[in-house]
């Protein structure tokens, strides 16, 4: 993992929207295929999504310690995963 010898918070773009788009996106698209291809696939979509949950919270974590003043607040005002509902 690399780090910003000064770290910014991005609040804008898709952040806007929730905090972690591209796991969004990611299940999203692999709903999406699952529903194409065989209800099945939706098992892996499932253990995919625990694992892109832990994975963010994790990341949530190192991101309040590295910024304090910002992230709380911004974690507050925007859903982790989907807009409006988690």
């Amino acid at each position: 993992m690399s780090q910003n010898s000064e770290p910014k918070l991005v609040t804008s773009g898709p952040y806007r929207l929730v905090r972690h788009p591209i796991y969004s996106g990611i299940l999203l698209a692999s709903v999406g295929t699952a529903v194409a291809l065989s209800w099945a696939w939706l098992i892996a979509v499932a253990l995919a999504g625990v694992y892109f949950i832990y994975s963010a919270v994790v990341e949530e974590h190192n991101l309040a310690k590295q910024l304090p003043d910002t992230y709380p607040a911004y974690k507050r005002s925007t859903k982790m995963l989907v807009p409006c509902v988690f």
